[in-house]
């Protein structure tokens, strides 16, 4: 049985995954130094870190995974209710208008890839406030607002389509 991982789930889940855990170890380095100066991870032979590097590219996954629902479940509804981002929830309409326009398909991951992002740099802006290097919270807020620039922008063009296509 062959498992397919499609390349949206490797961006979408993985990488915000391996992301979010590179900006913890850098926000929180010295945490992670005080971690591997255990005495546990320092008896740990080779064996195990080939267990500990899968466990890692799983829990970047994972971690990757849940910054996304946060995105679809909790930001999204609160842009769509607060009407910061445009939208048609005709579900039936955009699947129908997908045969006809194909780039609605882009259009649709490359939302969902800034809506991502937004969490992303938003929860990393939080835990820099958190950490030793609270200005990097700055930054971390500018690259979340691209993010819903360009969610914003993605989420217009989608709508745009789904209604030019209902005039016609």
């Amino acid at each position: 049985m062959e498992i397919k991982l499609p390349l949206y789930n490797i961006l979408n889940m993985f990488l915000t995954g391996l992301v979010f855990i590179g900006g913890c170890v850098l926000l929180f380095s010295q945490y992670i130094i005080d971690l591997l100066k255990n005495e546990i991870i320092k008896g740990l032979s080779a064996g195990p870190e080939i267990v500990i590097t899968v466990c890692v590219f799983a829990i970047a996954y994972e971690t990757g995974l849940i910054i996304n629902r946060i995105g679809s479940t909790i930001i999204e509804p609160i842009f769509k209710k607060t009407k910061l981002i445009p939208f048609n929830d005709d579900y039936a309409l955009f699947n129908e208008k997908k045969k006809q326009y194909p780039i609605l398909s882009t259009l649709s991951r490359e939302y969902a890839l800034s809506r991502t992002g937004i969490v992303l740099f938003l929860l990393l802006a939080v835990l820099a406030l958190f950490s030793n290097i609270k200005l990097l919270s700055i930054p971390l807020l500018i690259i979340a607002i691209i993010f819903y620039i360009s969610c914003r922008k993605h989420a217009g063009k989608i709508v745009k389509l789904m209604s030019d296509s209902q005039d016609s």
